[in-house]
Protein backbone atom coordinates (compact mmCIF):
# COMPACT_ATOMS: atom_id res chain seq x y z
CA UNK A 1 0.00 0.00 0.00
CA UNK A 2 2.40 2.51 0.77
CA UNK A 3 5.56 3.74 -1.51
CA UNK A 4 3.63 2.81 -4.84
CA UNK A 5 2.04 4.95 -7.23
CA UNK A 6 -1.69 4.76 -7.73
CA UNK A 7 -4.32 6.27 -9.16
CA UNK A 8 -6.32 8.15 -6.57
CA UNK A 9 -9.55 9.25 -9.03
CA UNK A 10 -10.58 10.09 -12.42
CA UNK A 11 -13.37 11.49 -14.61
CA UNK A 12 -14.77 8.31 -17.11
CA UNK A 13 -16.96 9.46 -20.53
CA UNK A 14 -19.17 6.77 -21.67
CA UNK A 15 -20.86 7.55 -24.68
CA UNK A 16 -25.01 8.04 -23.78
CA UNK A 17 -26.12 5.41 -26.32
CA UNK A 18 -24.24 3.11 -24.36
CA UNK A 19 -25.96 4.10 -20.86
CA UNK A 20 -29.05 2.79 -19.58
CA UNK A 21 -31.06 5.25 -17.30
CA UNK A 22 -32.53 2.89 -14.56
CA UNK A 23 -33.67 5.62 -12.30
CA UNK A 24 -36.79 7.13 -14.46
CA UNK A 25 -36.04 10.81 -12.78
CA UNK A 26 -32.26 10.73 -14.35
CA UNK A 27 -32.52 13.26 -16.74
CA UNK A 28 -35.70 13.85 -16.88
CA UNK A 29 -37.44 17.32 -17.35
CA UNK A 30 -39.01 18.70 -14.42
CA UNK A 31 -41.09 21.92 -13.15
CA UNK A 32 -40.53 23.16 -9.48
CA UNK A 33 -44.12 23.51 -7.86
CA UNK A 34 -44.25 25.94 -4.46
CA UNK A 35 -45.96 24.26 -1.79
CA UNK A 36 -46.76 26.89 0.05
CA UNK A 37 -48.94 28.35 -2.69
CA UNK A 38 -49.57 25.41 -4.92
CA UNK A 39 -47.78 27.69 -7.74
CA UNK A 40 -45.93 26.13 -10.95
CA UNK A 41 -42.47 27.55 -11.52
CA UNK A 42 -43.14 28.25 -15.67
CA UNK A 43 -39.28 27.06 -16.26
CA UNK A 44 -38.74 23.61 -17.18
CA UNK A 45 -35.64 21.70 -15.57
CA UNK A 46 -33.44 19.00 -16.28
CA UNK A 47 -32.23 16.53 -13.99
CA UNK A 48 -28.91 15.92 -15.44
CA UNK A 49 -26.96 15.61 -12.31
CA UNK A 50 -27.12 13.07 -9.24
CA UNK A 51 -24.32 13.27 -6.42
CA UNK A 52 -24.94 10.83 -3.50
CA UNK A 53 -22.70 10.70 0.00
CA UNK A 54 -22.70 7.63 1.79
CA UNK A 55 -20.40 7.53 4.95
CA UNK A 56 -17.88 9.80 3.24
CA UNK A 57 -18.07 8.74 -0.06
CA UNK A 58 -18.69 10.73 -2.64
CA UNK A 59 -20.36 10.14 -6.03
CA UNK A 60 -21.25 12.39 -9.02
CA UNK A 61 -23.08 10.79 -11.98
CA UNK A 62 -23.79 13.46 -14.98
CA UNK A 63 -24.78 14.19 -18.47
CA UNK A 64 -23.05 16.35 -20.61
CA UNK A 65 -22.97 17.37 -24.36
CA UNK A 66 -19.08 17.52 -25.42
CA UNK A 67 -17.65 18.06 -28.79
CA UNK A 68 -15.36 15.61 -30.72
CA UNK A 69 -14.63 14.78 -34.26
CA UNK A 70 -17.62 14.09 -35.74
CA UNK A 71 -19.17 17.55 -33.68
CA UNK A 72 -20.38 16.87 -30.37
CA UNK A 73 -22.08 13.80 -28.86
CA UNK A 74 -23.68 13.25 -25.66
CA UNK A 75 -21.88 11.54 -22.60
CA UNK A 76 -22.48 10.45 -18.90
CA UNK A 77 -19.72 11.08 -16.78
CA UNK A 78 -18.92 9.01 -13.94
CA UNK A 79 -16.30 10.54 -10.69
CA UNK A 80 -14.69 7.34 -10.02
CA UNK A 81 -12.60 7.78 -6.82
CA UNK A 82 -10.95 4.71 -4.69
CA UNK A 83 -12.86 5.84 -1.24
CA UNK A 84 -15.28 3.41 -3.67
CA UNK A 85 -13.13 0.54 -2.46
CA UNK A 86 -13.74 1.39 0.74
CA UNK A 87 -11.93 -1.09 2.90
CA UNK A 88 -9.51 -1.49 0.28
CA UNK A 89 -8.82 2.41 -0.30
CA UNK A 90 -5.37 2.39 0.22
CA UNK A 91 -4.18 0.13 -3.11
CA UNK A 92 -5.77 2.01 -5.14
CA UNK A 93 -7.17 1.90 -8.34
CA UNK A 94 -6.01 -0.63 -10.38
CA UNK A 95 -6.67 -3.69 -13.04
CA UNK A 96 -7.30 -5.87 -9.27
CA UNK A 97 -9.93 -3.00 -8.12
CA UNK A 98 -11.42 -1.50 -10.46
CA UNK A 99 -14.24 -3.72 -10.80
CA UNK A 100 -15.41 -3.01 -6.86
CA UNK A 101 -15.74 0.96 -8.13
CA UNK A 102 -18.01 -0.18 -11.01
CA UNK A 103 -19.93 -2.33 -9.31
CA UNK A 104 -20.50 0.22 -6.39
CA UNK A 105 -21.49 2.52 -8.76
CA UNK A 106 -24.18 0.40 -10.75
CA UNK A 107 -25.65 -0.67 -7.11
CA UNK A 108 -27.19 2.94 -6.96
CA UNK A 109 -29.24 2.05 -9.54
CA UNK A 110 -29.31 5.49 -11.34
CA UNK A 111 -27.28 4.01 -14.74
CA UNK A 112 -26.39 1.02 -15.80
CA UNK A 113 -23.29 -0.05 -18.61
CA UNK A 114 -21.90 -3.04 -19.65
CA UNK A 115 -18.26 -3.43 -17.97
CA UNK A 116 -16.88 -3.65 -21.22
CA UNK A 117 -18.16 -0.45 -22.10
CA UNK A 118 -16.96 1.04 -18.36
CA UNK A 119 -13.81 0.09 -19.59
CA UNK A 120 -13.82 1.40 -22.88
CA UNK A 121 -15.08 4.87 -21.47
CA UNK A 122 -12.71 8.09 -21.95
CA UNK A 123 -10.73 9.03 -18.78
CA UNK A 124 -9.66 12.69 -18.10
CA UNK A 125 -8.73 14.88 -14.95
CA UNK A 126 -6.33 11.53 -13.34
CA UNK A 127 -4.94 11.97 -9.99
CA UNK A 128 -1.84 9.93 -9.21
CA UNK A 129 -0.94 9.28 -5.59
CA UNK A 130 1.97 8.02 -3.28
CA UNK A 131 1.61 7.26 0.30
CA UNK A 132 4.60 7.13 2.79
CA UNK A 133 5.52 6.95 6.60
CA UNK A 134 5.73 10.57 8.16
CA UNK A 135 4.94 12.25 11.32
CA UNK A 136 3.25 15.97 11.11
CA UNK A 137 6.21 17.28 12.60
CA UNK A 138 8.46 15.59 9.78
CA UNK A 139 6.01 16.58 6.61
CA UNK A 140 5.50 19.99 8.24
CA UNK A 141 9.96 20.66 8.29
CA UNK A 142 10.33 18.76 4.73
CA UNK A 143 7.33 20.52 3.26
CA UNK A 144 9.65 24.21 4.78
CA UNK A 145 12.93 22.60 3.29
CA UNK A 146 11.34 21.87 -0.30
CA UNK A 147 9.75 25.48 -0.06
CA UNK A 148 12.80 27.07 0.22
CA UNK A 149 14.28 25.62 -2.80
CA UNK A 150 11.80 26.99 -5.10
CA UNK A 151 13.00 28.77 -8.12
CA UNK A 152 12.21 32.34 -7.72
CA UNK A 153 10.00 32.46 -10.57
CA UNK A 154 7.67 29.74 -9.21
CA UNK A 155 7.01 31.76 -6.21
CA UNK A 156 3.67 32.89 -7.86
CA UNK A 157 2.87 29.31 -8.35
CA UNK A 158 3.63 28.22 -5.21
CA UNK A 159 2.14 29.08 -1.54
CA UNK A 160 4.05 28.93 1.90
CA UNK A 161 3.16 25.74 3.22
CA UNK A 162 -0.19 25.64 5.03
CA UNK A 163 -0.67 24.45 8.60
CA UNK A 164 -4.08 24.25 9.73
CA UNK A 165 -5.96 21.91 12.45
CA UNK A 166 -7.18 20.46 9.35
CA UNK A 167 -3.88 19.49 7.58
CA UNK A 168 -0.34 20.60 7.17
CA UNK A 169 0.65 20.36 3.49
CA UNK A 170 2.58 22.07 0.24
CA UNK A 171 0.38 22.86 -2.97
CA UNK A 172 2.17 23.21 -5.79
CA UNK A 173 -0.42 25.27 -8.69
CA UNK A 174 -4.38 25.49 -8.65
CA UNK A 175 -6.02 22.65 -9.83
CA UNK A 176 -7.71 24.88 -12.25
CA UNK A 177 -4.84 27.02 -13.40
CA UNK A 178 -2.09 23.76 -14.08
CA UNK A 179 -0.53 23.55 -17.36
CA UNK A 180 1.29 20.96 -18.63
CA UNK A 181 4.55 22.30 -17.47
CA UNK A 182 3.75 23.54 -14.61
CA UNK A 183 1.06 21.29 -13.18
CA UNK A 184 -0.98 20.73 -10.21
CA UNK A 185 0.66 18.98 -7.37
CA UNK A 186 -0.04 18.62 -3.58
CA UNK A 187 1.84 17.29 -0.32
CA UNK A 188 -0.37 16.47 2.74
CA UNK A 189 -0.78 14.43 5.47
CA UNK A 190 -3.50 11.68 4.76
CA UNK A 191 -3.89 10.45 8.55
CA UNK A 192 -4.47 14.51 9.41
CA UNK A 193 -7.13 14.83 6.81
CA UNK A 194 -8.93 10.95 7.27
CA UNK A 195 -9.32 12.40 11.08
CA UNK A 196 -10.31 16.01 10.09
CA UNK A 197 -12.59 15.51 6.76
CA UNK A 198 -13.29 11.80 6.22
CA UNK A 199 -13.94 10.52 9.66
CA UNK A 200 -16.82 9.10 8.72
CA UNK A 201 -15.15 6.99 6.15
CA UNK A 202 -12.36 6.36 7.96
CA UNK A 203 -14.64 5.15 11.06
CA UNK A 204 -16.31 2.64 8.56
CA UNK A 205 -14.36 1.08 6.27
CA UNK A 206 -10.28 1.65 8.00
CA UNK A 207 -11.12 0.13 11.41
CA UNK A 208 -8.94 -2.34 10.55
CA UNK A 209 -6.30 -0.73 8.90
CA UNK A 210 -3.07 1.35 10.67
CA UNK A 211 -3.48 4.56 8.55
CA UNK A 212 -1.09 6.15 11.56
CA UNK A 213 1.48 8.75 10.23
CA UNK A 214 1.06 8.58 7.18
CA UNK A 215 1.49 11.09 3.86
CA UNK A 216 0.53 11.62 0.86
CA UNK A 217 1.84 13.44 -2.51
CA UNK A 218 -0.47 13.85 -5.74
CA UNK A 219 0.25 14.77 -9.71
CA UNK A 220 -2.75 15.29 -11.35
CA UNK A 221 -2.60 15.06 -15.46
CA UNK A 222 -5.33 17.54 -16.32
CA UNK A 223 -6.45 17.50 -19.55
CA UNK A 224 -5.80 15.79 -23.17
CA UNK A 225 -3.14 18.72 -23.91
CA UNK A 226 -1.35 17.97 -20.77
CA UNK A 227 -1.15 14.36 -21.66
CA UNK A 228 0.32 15.04 -25.02
CA UNK A 229 3.14 17.08 -23.04
CA UNK A 230 4.12 13.75 -21.33
CA UNK A 231 3.98 11.95 -24.63
CA UNK A 232 0.91 9.28 -23.03
CA UNK A 233 -1.22 8.39 -25.85
CA UNK A 234 -3.58 6.58 -23.69
CA UNK A 235 -7.46 7.26 -24.23
CA UNK A 236 -9.70 4.94 -22.43
CA UNK A 237 -10.01 3.56 -18.77
CA UNK A 238 -8.58 0.28 -20.02
CA UNK A 239 -5.51 1.98 -21.68
CA UNK A 240 -5.13 3.78 -18.29
CA UNK A 241 -4.69 1.02 -16.38
CA UNK A 242 -1.92 -1.03 -18.66
CA UNK A 243 0.60 2.24 -18.43
CA UNK A 244 3.62 0.12 -17.11
CA UNK A 245 4.83 1.67 -13.73
CA UNK A 246 8.04 2.54 -14.91
CA UNK A 247 6.67 5.01 -17.38
CA UNK A 248 4.29 6.56 -14.91
CA UNK A 249 7.36 7.29 -12.17
CA UNK A 250 9.27 9.14 -15.43
CA UNK A 251 6.52 12.04 -14.94
CA UNK A 252 5.07 11.31 -11.50
CA UNK A 253 8.62 12.63 -9.59
CA UNK A 254 8.91 15.26 -12.14
CA UNK A 255 6.42 17.42 -10.96
CA UNK A 256 7.62 18.81 -7.99
CA UNK A 257 10.92 19.61 -9.48
CA UNK A 258 9.64 21.79 -12.22
CA UNK A 259 9.24 23.95 -9.27
CA UNK A 260 12.65 23.73 -7.36
CA UNK A 261 16.32 24.18 -7.54
CA UNK A 262 19.07 21.33 -7.80
CA UNK A 263 21.21 20.48 -4.25
CA UNK A 264 24.48 22.14 -4.48
CA UNK A 265 27.13 19.39 -5.09
CA UNK A 266 28.83 18.83 -1.30
CA UNK A 267 32.51 18.94 -1.93
CA UNK A 268 34.72 16.00 -0.84
CA UNK A 269 37.32 16.81 1.85
CA UNK A 270 39.70 14.10 2.11
CA UNK A 271 42.62 16.01 3.93
CA UNK A 272 40.44 17.17 7.03
CA UNK A 273 42.13 15.80 10.45
CA UNK A 274 39.49 13.40 12.35
CA UNK A 275 39.46 15.44 15.56
CA UNK A 276 36.49 15.09 17.96
CA UNK A 277 35.91 18.57 18.39
CA UNK A 278 36.05 19.42 14.12
CA UNK A 279 33.66 16.38 13.65
CA UNK A 280 31.41 17.31 16.28
CA UNK A 281 31.23 21.08 15.11
CA UNK A 282 30.80 19.42 11.38
CA UNK A 283 28.16 17.20 12.20
CA UNK A 284 25.86 19.63 13.87
CA UNK A 285 26.44 21.82 11.25
CA UNK A 286 24.99 19.53 8.73
CA UNK A 287 22.03 18.80 10.96
CA UNK A 288 21.12 22.42 11.03
CA UNK A 289 21.40 21.98 7.42
CA UNK A 290 18.54 18.89 7.25
CA UNK A 291 20.76 16.18 7.44
CA UNK A 292 20.21 12.97 9.16
CA UNK A 293 22.14 9.45 10.71
CA UNK A 294 22.14 8.44 6.96
CA UNK A 295 23.19 10.99 5.28
CA UNK A 296 25.66 11.83 7.67
CA UNK A 297 27.34 8.35 7.60
CA UNK A 298 28.03 9.18 3.93
CA UNK A 299 31.30 10.70 4.74
CA UNK A 300 32.56 7.51 5.63
CA UNK A 301 32.93 7.10 1.74
CA UNK A 302 36.30 9.16 1.84
CA UNK A 303 37.79 6.21 3.38
CA UNK A 304 39.60 3.69 1.24
CA UNK A 305 41.33 1.28 3.62
CA UNK A 306 38.70 -0.95 5.47
CA UNK A 307 40.15 -0.40 9.07
CA UNK A 308 40.04 3.42 9.24
CA UNK A 309 36.87 3.39 8.01
CA UNK A 310 35.05 0.87 10.82
CA UNK A 311 37.25 3.19 13.00
CA UNK A 312 35.93 6.17 11.81
CA UNK A 313 32.29 4.66 12.23
CA UNK A 314 32.92 4.40 15.47
CA UNK A 315 33.52 7.69 16.36
CA UNK A 316 30.61 9.24 14.43
CA UNK A 317 28.55 6.61 16.42
CA UNK A 318 29.77 8.19 19.90
CA UNK A 319 29.81 11.59 18.51
CA UNK A 320 25.78 11.06 17.50
CA UNK A 321 24.97 10.90 21.10
CA UNK A 322 26.28 14.62 21.50
CA UNK A 323 24.90 16.23 18.86
CA UNK A 324 23.31 19.40 20.11
CA UNK A 325 19.65 18.90 19.44
CA UNK A 326 19.02 14.94 18.74
CA UNK A 327 15.25 15.57 18.31
CA UNK A 328 16.14 17.53 15.51
CA UNK A 329 18.30 14.75 14.26
CA UNK A 330 15.25 12.15 14.36
CA UNK A 331 13.07 15.01 12.63
CA UNK A 332 15.64 15.20 9.90
CA UNK A 333 15.85 11.57 9.44
CA UNK A 334 12.09 11.60 8.67
CA UNK A 335 12.31 14.53 6.21
CA UNK A 336 15.47 12.69 4.39
CA UNK A 337 13.16 9.98 4.47
CA UNK A 338 10.28 11.80 2.81
CA UNK A 339 12.42 13.11 0.10
CA UNK A 340 14.30 9.92 -1.06
CA UNK A 341 10.24 8.36 -0.87
CA UNK A 342 9.24 11.31 -3.21
CA UNK A 343 13.07 11.13 -5.20
CA UNK A 344 14.12 14.83 -4.30
CA UNK A 345 17.58 15.71 -3.89
CA UNK A 346 17.34 19.13 -2.55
Amino acid sequence: MLEKIKIDSFKLRVPRVLVEFTDPKFASKYQKVYTNTGEIDEHINLDQNKVNVEHGITTRIGVVHSMDNDGGAEYVVFQINSKQLKHRYFEGINRQTIKIAYNYIMDFKIVFVEYRNFLNGLVSDIDYCKDFQISIDGMQETNQRIYEKILPYCYKYVSKPFRKKTNTGLQFNDRSKATPSKPYCKIYHKTTELKNNSQAFADEYLRNVDYENIGRFEYTIKDSKHKRYLKLNFKTLDDLLKIPEKRIEQFFYSGIKTYTMAQEIMKEYKEISPTDRMILELINRLINRGSDKHNIYTVLNIYEIPQEKSRMKKKLFDLLEKVDDKNKLISNQEAMQMLRVLRLDI
